[in-house]
């Protein structure tokens, strides 16, 4: 065999002698796409606190979606990765291998591997090499199951019936376990609020968008979805996230992902990244918008509202992911979104789907037990005597940025009440700013706020009101206000965010001091507030509440000059 150029065989860095650990079996983890990594990575915590088990961590980088693997591998602290030609070699002697993909060279693996899923089921036709062909996603190849050198794992007894049907080599090579996944979401459903607390949700409701690959996927059939959501939903009432297919940021890249989202993630999308954060974002979802991807079945399942905003005819039929798509209700492009959102809100029952998902997810509740004791029966060895660690789902780590201009609508709705509504002003130039295909008072009035950290310039040049943020003094506001106004003269009001609320100069020359009883809101609210009483002729020394979504903030104008 080749050596290295200090003349060593590529069998001395697997020699066991060198491991402070050597271990009684050793476990090939074999990689292919970010999508199935990151499942891997959630079964190797089946090992942990075991001295008999090492790990050996490989790439089959041969899928057109094997970009990002390793870096999601050193993400995990996998440093030491065995080159794939180390196990076309045999140079590396492992006791089981574990992959969560069926496409996998299986011909230069040794031993038989247990095949995890990296979805839900088997529903889907993708497709082949071969120009027009496509393949049961999920089920390994016909040889390799004749041979018996993969165990391919279901979440529910029905999946074995239907590849036996679809390929009758699979029989003797399946292990009905559940689904790990759905157990962890279930078991993690009281951490909901903690999950929308570091999604930044606040009280509002969490609108989860989701994509799978291909392009009939919600992506590929309706990309400025999450756009059109930004512009038609009120920022203060709701919060828009996105979750797409591992495999679409793998294709495209994360750099292309995030500049086709450019103005929705500058009007607050939070975009969770590809590794983790997904199943969080689902706990803390209001309504999940959705296609054919697994993600919606584990909304149905989870009792959350649901639409579907693209449905594939890729989809296997008679699929419990097809009786969904038969089933839910659909998102209409011609018509206002908001009030399909709400009319999705209001009429939701939680059991709705309880019939199709009944078909996905068995042994509820067991599969972490069952998963392990699998592995480890492949592996030869008696599990741990003390049960496995049922892990919550990940924190989520959004991409997030604050939003820093927003088209404001405003009515005082009584002598003491004013309401405010505010949509992102990024996401306007879509269509009309002045045209929200949702009801607004005929009489509200519309201006423009602009924070001074908005990176488009236009905008400020167009606002109405000009924002510091960034607390300081009443001095500093003031002096701040006096050079904005001055540098923008089309501005009429600009305030400084102050520890009690905000001060606000007029372009008549009027300070306007602004006192919040209770925790200050966004000081854009408060300098939105002055500019709507000053356009209603109300601006004096006073007070009244100001009302945005779930914010409800009585305030003291002072008035002077």
């Amino acid at each position: 065999m080749a050596g290295d150029r200090h003349g060593r065989s590529r069998h001395d860095e697997h020699d066991p002698r060198w491991d402070s650990n050597p271990g009684q079996r050793r476990v090939l983890v074999v990689a292919r796409t970010t999508t199935s990594t990151n499942r891997l990575l959630d079964a190797l915590r089946f090992f942990a606190n075991d001295f008999r088990v090492n790990l050996a961590v490989t790439i089959n980088d041969t899928s057109k979606f094997s970009s990002g693997v390793e870096r999601v591998l050193h993400g995990a602290d996998v440093h030491r990765i065995v080159p794939w030609r180390d196990v076309r070699n045999r140079a590396i002697e492992y006791h089981l291998a574990v992959s969560a993909s069926e496409n996998i060279d299986f011909e230069w693996i040794s031993t038989r591997t247990v095949v995890l899923p990296h979805g839900l089921g088997f529903n889907k036709h993708v497709p082949t090499d071969v120009p027009g062909a496509t393949r049961l996603a999920g089920l390994p190849p016909v040889d390799v199951l004749r041979d018996g050198r993969a165990l391919v794992v279901l979440s529910h007894p029905e999946q074995d019936a239907q590849l036996r049907a679809a390929c009758p080599e699979v029989a003797g090579n399946t292990a009905v376990v559940g689904d790990h996944t759905y157990d962890r979401l279930l078991a993690s459903r009281p951490l909901r609020e903690r999950y929308r607390r570091l999604l930044g949700v606040a009280g509002r409701r969490l609108v989860l968008v989701s994509s799978t690959w291909g392009r009939q996927g919600q992506l590929g059939v309706w990309g400025s979805l999450t756009h059109q959501l930004l512009a038609e939903l009120p920022a203060d009432e709701y919060q828009v996230a996105a979750v797409l297919h591992p495999n679409i940021w793998a294709r495209h890249t994360p750099l292309q992902v995030r500049i086709w989202h450019e103005d929705a993630l500058a009007a607050g999308l939070l975009l969770l990244p590809p590794t983790r954060g997904w199943q969080a974002a689902l706990l803390a979802a209001d309504l999940v918008i959705a296609d054919h991807g697994s993600l919606a079945l584990y909304a149905a399942a989870l009792g959350t509202p649901l639409l579907l905003a693209a449905f594939g005819d890729e989809v296997v039929p008679g699929t419990p992911v097809a009786q969904l798509g038969a089933s839910a209700d659909r998102l209409d492009r011609r018509l206002g979104l908001r009030d399909q959102v709400e009319h999705a809100l209001a009429t939701h029952r939680a059991d709705r789907f309880a019939a199709i998902t009944n078909r996905v997810f068995a042994r509820v509740g067991e599969s972490t037990r069952l998963l392990r004791d699998l592995l480890y029966r492949e592996l030869g060895l008696a599990p741990p005597p003390s049960p496995p660690v049922l892990s919550r789902v990940d924190d989520p780590v959004p991409d997030l940025r604050e939003v820093t201009a927003f088209s404001v609508h405003s009515e005082f709705v009584d002598a003491s009440t004013l309401r405010l509504w505010r949509y992102p002003a990024a996401v306007q130039r879509l269509g009309d700013p002045d045209t929200h295909r949702q009801p607004l008072p005929a009489n509200a009035v519309r201006h423009l706020a602009v924070d001074e950290a908005e990176a488009d310039l236009t905008l400020p040049q167009n606002a109405s009101v000009l924002v510091r943020r960034d607390v300081g003094t009443a001095a500093e506001a003031a002096g701040w206000t006096a050079n904005a106004l001055e540098n923008h003269p089309g501005a009429r009001v600009a305030a400084g965010a102050t520890a009690e609320g905000c001060l606000a100069r007029l372009r008549d020359g009027r300070l306007v001091r602004v006192r919040v009883t209770g925790p200050p809101p966004d000081p854009m609210l408060l300098a939105s507030a002055v500019y709507a009483a000053l356009r209603a002729g109300r601006l004096h020394s006073g007070g009244f509440t100001v009302c945005a979504g779930a914010v409800t903030a009585p305030v003291t104008l002072d008035v002077r000059g």
